[in-house]
């Protein structure tokens, strides 16, 4: 799935500021496309932007360590007010389907931070 990012680099609302900010894929482009020369150049563009990615996995990690804390707060708070519980585990289960995303982004991004690394077109 491609976004065109375009509009979004000139928009300077806080949607798109956090876009920008958190999802590490707006940087790249596709090396799909286009002659085996455009692609070359694209791949070779992307080898260059990757120095950023271990930024995103330094915030992707901050966001997945505070989802944890999150959730289990929110867990020990069900288990503090027994009449609540059933909001509370409906809230942890949000938190940690949030949680797992998070790691998912983490371990993309350092897999792609090693296949540009490593990897030669």
């Amino acid at each position: 799935m491609n976004i065109d990012v375009s509009n979004i680099r000139n928009d300077r609302s806080l949607p798109s500021l956090l876009y920008l900010y958190l999802w590490p894929l707006w940087i790249f482009e596709n090396v799909n496309a286009g002659s085996f020369l455009e692609r070359a150049a694209a791949y070779r563009r992307n080898r260059s932007k990757r120095v950023y990615l271990p930024g995103y996995t330094a915030k992707w990690t901050v966001i997945f360590g505070m989802l944890l804390a999150m959730l289990s707060a929110l867990e020990g708070m069900g288990n503090l007010f027994a009449s609540w519980k059933f909001p509370f585990t409906l809230l942890a289960c949000g938190t940690g389907i949030l949680a797992i995303l998070a790691f998912v982004v983490v371990v993309m991004t350092i897999a792609i931070y090693l296949l540009l690394t490593h990897w030669e077109y």
